[in-house]
């Protein structure tokens, strides 16, 4: 059995696999913003998700940076707790032999490139916007292989000496503009609320101002949105303008788990 934990600042979802393509249970909650009683609760649905044995490999995707060299999360800004901490701060000591910690959003994008709706495109870029905005670039190299880069592109900078996001410093950054939380402090709603399509209209240039900044540097077939701001993507994709083709992720809430799938199912092969 293997096991894909994709922890978000405010959801975490577990899930289960036998043939790396497929989910067979999914556990759902909210993030624990305790360290320990988090890692309890991940603990705790592993077991019940395998049933009390080992599983075969995990694979881990928390919002933020991390060093896989020595073993730490480098950087977690919506989740600044386990900030410089070892991996064992959240995940047990007995699963890091087969287990492997990546950025949640590269998870996610990896998912939607392989599984989703990038299935059909070399270069695909993936945002995801939800507590924070994150993504990265996949890119398919051919006989099932891929790579992929992250770089940060919430941090984009889309309007110079603009707001700060609470979760970071960077002024003017897309986060700022584009996630969840920063919907709701510009526009005085929340997103799941709100039906006004000139707000709509608004949110999506600054998606737009991303976006275009974004491709320059990725060079991507397609983009894809994700995260809980996809759940309203039908109220803002009329607004949105890119070089390539904007569509809405096909796995949506779930994919960080089957990008956590792809992504063991590539490093197994390698050994």
């Amino acid at each position: 059995m293997y096991i894909a934990v994709d922890m978000g600042a405010t959801k975490t979802r577990i899930a289960s696999s036998e043939d790396l393509s497929s989910l067979l249970k999914v556990k759902r909650f909210y993030t624990n913003k305790n360290p320990v009683t988090q890692k309890q609760i991940i603990s705790s649905g592993i077991n019940e998700l395998t049933a009390g044995k080992e599983p075969a490999f995990v694979c881990f995707g928390v919002p933020g940076a991390v060093d896989r060299q020595i073993g730490n999360f480098v950087k977690v800004p919506n989740y600044k707790e386990i900030n410089g901490k070892p991996f064992t701060a959240l995940l047990d000591e007995k699963y890091l032999g087969n287990a492997f910690v990546e950025n949640d959003a590269a998870l996610g994008a990896v998912g939607e490139a392989i599984l989703g709706a990038g299935k059909d495109f070399q270069r695909v870029g993936y945002l995801t916007f939800g507590t924070g905005t994150g993504g990265a670039l996949v890119v398919k190299k051919g006989h099932g292989e891929f790579g992929y880069e992250s770089g940060e592109p919430g941090h984009t900078i889309i309007v110079p000496g603009g707001r700060v996001a609470s979760s970071c410093n960077h002024a003017g950054c897309m986060e700022a503009y584009t996630s969840g939380h920063s919907f709701e402090a510009l526009f005085n709603i929340k997103p799941q609320n709100c039906s006004d399509k000139g707000v709509w209209a608004k949110y999506a240039e600054y998606v737009n101002l991303g976006l275009s900044s974004i491709y320059m540097t990725w060079k991507c077939d397609i983009f894809i949105i994700g995260g809980s701001m996809a759940l309203e993507y039908d109220l803002f994709s009329e607004f949105l303008k890119a070089p390539v083709p904007v569509v809405r992720s096909l796995t949506l809430d779930d994919a960080g788990v089957y990008g956590g799938f792809v992504l063991t199912k590539q490093i197994l092969s390698s050994r």
